[in-house]
């Protein structure tokens, strides 16, 4: 039982000491960077043009970027 508390410990060693203000505020930002990204999905079956469906995709994989290092800073 002690080992799976050191491994939580190292886990979470790695990650900053957050005010609570803080990491409301990073919940805030991935609310918003999921809302983009599911909303770039759904636009990126409609779009026709070849230039905004890149700028989608794009958008895509920068949201999914920011979600996935946002998760790594909260608790």
């Amino acid at each position: 039982m002690a080992k799976k508390k050191d491994k939580k410990q190292n886990k979470n060693a790695d990650k900053p000491e957050l005010a609570v203000h803080e990491t409301l505020e990073l919940h805030e930002v991935m609310t918003v960077k999921q809302s983009s990204l599911l909303k770039a999905g759904m636009m990126e079956s409609l779009v026709e043009d070849a230039k905004l469906r890149e700028i989608i995709r794009k958008e895509r994989k920068i949201s999914k970027k920011a979600i996935d290092e946002i998760q790594e800073l909260l608790p």
